[in-house]
């Protein structure tokens, strides 16, 4: 049963703001709460307003006095404090909404009566209950006659006081059945877990469940906490594989993806991860061939990179490079052949004389010696410059600024220097690159190119 007693109401709404709303000011003010009826107190309202504005049921123009009985066959049914709450509930109820002057028995009254059901008209034990009221001009009687655990089935009988005299046929006595609550929740249970609820934090939760241990919510605040702990729990582990994910991805090494695969074991996309690996450990590979074949800059060297990593990303490089070395194999093999055709057709010196023919005493027993012929003499291809255990394109080795070129920019490309001229890039590769420059001694030494370049005025 609840009652409203608006005092002990706002004490429950305050103590609810101070637990889940930390430093919010509550007011309550008893001009501002609204009254909360049963429904049962309802029921009663509407067919006692019916029957007020009977003329015939209530001759002197409206109910001007209501008066509230209580009955009780069972005196288990309803405890003292219960059946007094019924009484001053009901009471508070008719006098506020029907303006009439209403009045009430302290207390149940115990009846004896053999029958335990729905109301029976002519119960003559209600009757002449009813009779010593009859100064009222409607009468209401409550009479519980059911448990039902939580709440009681109550019969409720309707009084006119002009049903004594009026026609038989005309209905001044009305009776029916509600069902009353007997066991009802703190409301401020209600709303203190609503606003715990709401604000979806584990602490709220708990501050509710260690504040209101007797409201019936805190199962439910119980199996809130648990799932929103694990749903937090979830989330800050996501986090931190997406966390150790990017510092891997960022380096981009196969150690940073091998670090990451033996220290997050339970993290999703491990899959996703070795792939990445895989692809970092195959780049790193490329990287190392190509630099072998830069390193040698051969025809041979060449396709022994193309054979084996076509699908290395500096294959192209590397085809290019190809090709410009075999031009420069057939430029060199054109300029010797041309050389050893002018050697060949250069006309002999005529100045008019004729030389001797050597005479030969042939030896005793000999014939005549053989002929020596001396091959064309082809002059020593140049060795080809180099810097640092590279050798220097020929292109750029036949010109002293083209080798001062090379060695400054192999300095750069040792360093991680990522070229943005197509010079560069024809020459140097930028896989692999991090865009850093030379440092302490290398920075001398670039230094020192750059001062030898200016001298010979690249």
């Amino acid at each position: 049963m609840v009652s409203r007693d608006l005092n002990r109401r706002c004490r429950h709404i305050v103590a609810a703001a101070i637990v889940l709303i930390a430093g919010a000011a509550l007011s309550c003010a008893p001009t501002l709460a609204a009254p909360q009826y049963e429904r049962w107190e309802l029921e009663v309202l509407i067919n006692l307003q019916g029957l007020q504005i009977n003329r015939q049921c209530v001759p002197n123009g409206g109910a001007q006095h209501i008066h509230i009985l209580g009955v009780s066959t069972d005196d288990t049914l309803l405890d003292p404090t219960t059946k007094t709450a019924i009484l001053s509930d009901l009471s508070e109820l008719i006098s506020t909404r029907t303006n009439a002057r209403t009045t009430k028995a302290d207390n149940f009254q115990s009846i004896a009566s053999s029958y335990s059901g729905f109301a029976e008209a002519n119960s003559r034990e209600l009757d002449r209950l009813i009779d010593s009221a009859s100064s009222a001009d409607v009468t209401v009687l409550v009479r519980p006659y059911r448990d039902r655990g939580s709440s009681v089935d109550a019969e409720i009988r309707l009084w006119a006081r002009g049903a004594g005299g009026a026609d038989p046929g005309l209905n001044c006595v009305q009776s029916f059945s509600v069902e009353i609550p007997t066991q009802k929740a703190d409301p401020a249970c209600a709303s203190a877990f609503a606003m715990a609820r709401q604000a979806g934090d584990p602490g709220r939760l708990e501050a509710f469940r260690d504040f209101f241990p007797q409201c019936p919510e805190v199962a439910e605040a119980n199996r809130l906490v648990t799932e929103l702990k694990a749903s937090e729990a979830e989330k800050a582990e996501r986090e931190r594989c997406e966390r150790n994910f990017g510092r891997a991805r960022a380096e981009g090494t196969v150690a940073a993806y091998s670090l990451y695969l033996d220290e997050n074991i339970d993290c999703p996309g491990r899959d996703v991860v070795m792939a990445l690996r895989d692809q970092a450990a195959q780049g790193a590979a490329c990287e190392t061939a190509y630099r072998d074949a830069r390193r040698l800059d051969s025809v041979g060297a060449y396709e022994a990179f193309l054979s084996d990593n076509r699908a290395c990303p500096q294959a192209d490089t590397a085809s290019a490079f190809l090709t410009m070395k075999r031009q420069e194999e057939e430029r060199v093999r054109q300029d010797q052949a041309r050389a050893a055709t002018n050697r060949d057709q250069a006309p002999l010196r005529d100045d008019g004389r004729v030389a001797a023919a050597p005479r030969y005493e042939p030896a005793p027993g000999f014939g005549e010696p053989p002929r020596y012929d001396p091959p064309a003499y082809i002059p020593p291809a140049p060795a080809g410059a180099s810097y640092r255990g590279y050798p220097i394109p020929a292109d750029l080795a036949a010109s002293q600024c083209g080798q001062l070129w090379y060695m400054r920019n192999l300095i750069f490309d040792q360093a991680g220097y990522c070229f943005k001229t197509a010079k560069g890039r024809r020459y140097f590769s930028n896989a692999g690159c991090t865009g850093a420059s030379p440092g302490g001694a290398d920075a001398a030494e670039v230094s020192r190119i750059q001062s030898l370049e200016r001298q010979n005025g690249c």
